[in-house]
């Protein structure tokens, strides 16, 4: 994959997952700012799931605190059910210990935003996310497969 890769946003649908109002609108804003025509919020992992049962989600981006079922529950979930474990998942949060990060990158999350940030940050992760994602079709051969262009820096 080149690094001139063109992602085109328009037609993504993003689920914006976080408890506080001001930050789920301000992330929601930033998307759409950028592109992003679907964009959706949930205020917690509960509601997420209940959306995600109903539709078509191409990335999550999920703050990792929040009350009644957190980020990273919320990312175990979809990782744990076939019909959602391919979805890609962002996390953010004010947490930047190499121990959640790795606890993280442990159930394959596919990027991570630390707060406070702004909106080129959430711009590059979301982009650097889709440019990423790898997608295998029944008749791709191993030996045809290359990661060689995935960038995992942000890690």
């Amino acid at each position: 994959m080149s690094s001139n890769t063109v992602i085109n946003l328009s037609g993504k649908t993003i689920l914006v997952v976080e408890d506080m109002i001001p930050m789920r609108e301000l992330l929601k804003s930033i998307l759409r700012n950028k592109g992003c025509n679907n964009v959706f919020g949930a205020e917690d992992g509960i509601d997420a799931l209940r959306y995600l049962d109903k539709h078509y989600i191409d990335l999550v981006i999920s703050d990792w605190i929040m009350p009644k079922m957190d980020g990273f529950e919320l990312l175990q979930n979809i990782r744990g059910r076939d019909e959602l474990k391919d979805i890609l998942f962002l996390m953010v949060t004010n947490d930047s210990e190499k121990e959640s990060v790795v606890k993280a990158i442990k159930h394959n999350v596919n990027g991570y935003i630390v707060k406070p940030f702004t909106p080129a940050v959430v711009f590059e992760q979301l982009v650097d996310t889709f440019k990423a994602q790898v997608r295998f079709r029944p008749d791709d051969a191993p030996g045809n497969l290359t990661i060689a262009d995935i960038d995992i820096h942000n890690f």
